[in-house]
């Protein structure tokens, strides 16, 4: 009867650790769970992840078969090679050349300055939003009511403009030059990044390198993946640091002997917000990971399912043959 003898790996494969100081934005998770314990978590997970390792290697059992599955996530820090900045302008007027007259005066002055920054036309691009009537109610009294009707009193115009520029530096210029000329509202800055494929092509490198060496690793514990039935599939996707921005709101609670106090006047608490990247500990692989601007982030995600198959026990029949006057002999029948 053939011997047979199981192997069952437990693995645990480093992964990127890193230390970070604390910060008023723990502080003010910490403190707004203490304070409201029915807090949001879904919301608030990205505070409360784990830090430790996440096991990348797993055997399920299926039937008669198991099923190892393996998986490298890697992830790469890329600098934008390009930058879309979005103003929006809102303006109201007596009539609708009016309106529009005064809209052109503050893009006109806008792409003036800009000039003197390097950056041309072609680089400048202005998108008509809205062009709509602004009503006022009108109070018309009569001998016993009174009616209030909506009249049109003047016009409303929006455009969006659109500023395109290399260096991320530029935005604090681009943005005082659009105060000179009474442009406030920054609607969202856009990163682009040239030749992603490339960057998808060094992580697929980097992942295939990870996994042979961790075949390697498994050969010697004499498991050789090499000659098992697997499958391969493999997954992308980028996160620009617009989806990664965080609010909190961090201050100090008013004290308890305070709120039992009636002359307690509360005060607005200002909120910011801050880019937060995403997490190291559930990747295997990081390129460029010290990242001192909002950058973006590629991931790419390798898996390979073995289908290891339990040998079966080797059944080995025997034929004996008693003769008449007891003699016991084995048969060989081939």
């Amino acid at each position: 009867m053939n011997k047979i003898i199981q192997f069952i790996f437990i693995m645990t494969f480093p992964a990127f650790v890193f230390a970070q100081g604390g910060g008023n934005a723990i502080y003010e998770q910490n403190n707004r769970y203490l304070q409201n314990k029915s807090y949001n978590a879904d919301a608030d997970k990205v505070w409360m992840e784990r830090s430790d390792n996440q096991s990348n290697y797993q055997i399920i059992k299926n039937g008669n078969n198991k099923e190892m599955i393996f998986t490298v996530n890697s992830l790469m820090n890329v600098t934008a090679d390009s930058y879309l900045a979005i103003f929006n302008i809102t303006q109201t007027g007596e009539t609708a050349k009016e309106v529009n007259t005064l809209v052109n005066s503050k893009i006109n002055g806008f792409k003036a300055e800009l000039k003197n920054q390097d950056i041309t036309n072609e680089n400048f691009f202005t998108d008509m939003i809205s062009l709509v009537p602004v009503y006022e109610i009108e109070v018309e009294k009569k001998l016993f009511s009174r009616s209030y009707t909506e009249v049109p009193k003047g016009f409303e115009m929006q455009k969006n403009i659109h500023i395109k520029f290399k260096d991320e530096n530029m935005l604090d210029d681009i943005m005082t030059s659009a105060a000179n000329n009474e442009i406030y509202d920054l609607i969202k800055v856009e990163y682009f990044v040239e030749n992603n494929d490339t960057k998808y092509d060094q992580l697929r490198t980097k992942a295939v390198d990870y996994m042979l060496k961790k075949k390697e690793s498994f050969k010697k514990l004499g498991l050789d993946l090499d000659t098992i039935y697997h499958i391969i599939s493999e997954k992308s996707s980028v996160v620009y640091p617009i989806d990664r921005y965080k609010s909190y709101q961090a201050f100090s609670g008013t004290s308890l002997q305070a709120k039992k106090s009636k002359s307690v006047t509360k005060v607005r608490k200002p909120k910011t917000m801050f880019y937060n990247k995403l997490p190291y500990h559930k990747y295997d692989i990081v390129i460029n990971p010290a990242i001192l601007e909002p950058s973006v982030q590629f991931t790419y995600s390798l898996t390979i399912k073995y289908v290891i198959k339990d040998p079966t026990k080797k059944i080995e029949k025997q034929f004996i043959l008693v003769s008449p006057d007891g003699v016991v002999k084995t048969l060989k029948i081939d």
